[in-house]
């Protein structure tokens, strides 16, 4: 069956993730809760209209996708940017696509088919976190001009309105809450989710 919706999920390196948590983590900690949340989102956004991959250079992030089943997009460059162009542009066959950060650790099932059903009703849909970076970003329609960085949500909703692309913001906490300081942290512990506490139980 052909699959109408890409999902791609950069993701660095495992060599030193989520530093802003080095404070209170392990180095083995972050890296165990890297994968934790990578797991996740495969196991949330698979469904039988979907392919997911992971967006990757590392031997390490591969050698983990090839463990455990999961789809690795293999990259020539090496700027986030240009990796993600890649992956878009060479995966041009899809009615709708999707940019998802690796640190969003309450979507759900649920949510991912909010999104996916939203993203397949509208142009482009983006959410900002807090620092007004972009957790999550899609739509129906084709779009690779992609400026992550400092204030990537900013950079993207400019460049789009310089397009006339229309767009929508999400205001879901699920979608843009992203594990990215010591307070995110916190709440995280706080407000933890099920694959979380499955986890600690294993």
């Amino acid at each position: 069956m052909k699959k109408s919706f890409l999902i791609g999920i950069p993701v660095r390196d495992f060599e030193n993730p989520m530093s802003r948590l080095s404070n209170i983590m392990s180095k083995d900690e972050r890296v165990n809760l890297s994968k934790g949340l990578i797991i996740n989102l495969i196991n949330v956004f698979s469904m039988t209209k979907t392919d997911v991959y992971v967006i990757s250079n590392n031997n390490k992030v591969k050698l983990f996708c090839e463990e455990n089943g999961i789809n690795i997009f293999e990259s020539s460059q090496n700027d986030l940017n240009n990796e993600i162009k890649e992956f878009i542009s060479k995966n041009d066959n899809y009615e709708n696509w999707s940019i998802v950060h690796g640190d969003l650790p309450y979507i759900t099932k649920h949510f991912a088919r909010i999104w996916i059903n939203l993203c397949e009703s509208k142009s482009m849909l983006i959410a900002a976190s807090k620092d007004n970076g972009t957790p999550i970003f899609g739509g129906s329609k084709k779009y690779n001009n992609f400026l992550y960085g400092r204030n990537s949500f900013i950079k993207h909703t400019s460049s789009m309105e310089k397009e006339n692309i229309n767009y929508e913001r999400v205001f879901h906490k699920e979608l843009y809450f992203e594990l990215d300081d010591e307070e995110d942290y916190s709440e995280f512990i706080k407000h933890q989710p099920r694959w979380y506490r499955k986890n600690l139980n294993t």
